[in-house]
């Protein structure tokens, strides 16, 4: 398995075929709010796990700060840090470590792109049943939980450290 950075229009239809599969397919989501104005943000960062014989396993992606429109609504994250967001691994993937890859691969992006003095605060919004997952990875949770999509989600944080 390896993590890419998206780099041509193929890798990121595949991401979002990734997350199609997760958040509309299983989980129910509106194709119509999956895919946004941030996925063609030239600031935006998207990656893709790929298993050894080039088939997509996961995706995620790394907002800019001041991108995150998304939160705006309930306020609870702070525009100025970098987000994380669309993480999403096909069932099959699930458990082999390509959530961690894709994970420490858009950590090092946010690292090296919005870092000061070797630290960054990451942020992300989390579906409450992958808060463990993230806990894991050293986030945490802060603020009330909400509904995004009718699933329960919380907010929560990282300082990454070169």
């Amino acid at each position: 398995m390896r993590v890419d950075v998206v780099t041509t229009p193929e890798q990121l239809e595949a991401a979002m075929a990734v997350r199609f599969a997760v958040f509309v397919e299983e989980q129910g989501v509106s194709a119509d709010m999956e895919r946004d104005a941030q996925d063609g943000d030239p600031r935006t960062v998207h990656v893709i796990a790929l298993g050894d014989g080039g088939q997509p396993l996961g995706t995620g992606r790394l907002l800019a700060p001041h991108t995150d429109e998304f939160h705006a609504d309930h306020g609870a994250m702070d525009a100025a840090n970098p987000h994380i967001g669309r993480l999403a691994v096909v069932a099959a993937a699930r458990g082999t470590g390509a959530g961690r890859a894709l994970m420490l691969s858009l950590e090092a992006a946010a690292l090296a792109t919005h870092g000061v003095d070797g630290v960054v605060r990451v942020e992300l919004s989390a579906q409450d049943h992958a808060m463990p997952f993230y806990e894991r990875l050293g986030y945490i949770a802060h603020g009330d939980g909400y509904l995004d999509e009718g699933i329960p989600h919380h907010d929560a944080y990282k300082d990454v450290r070169a």
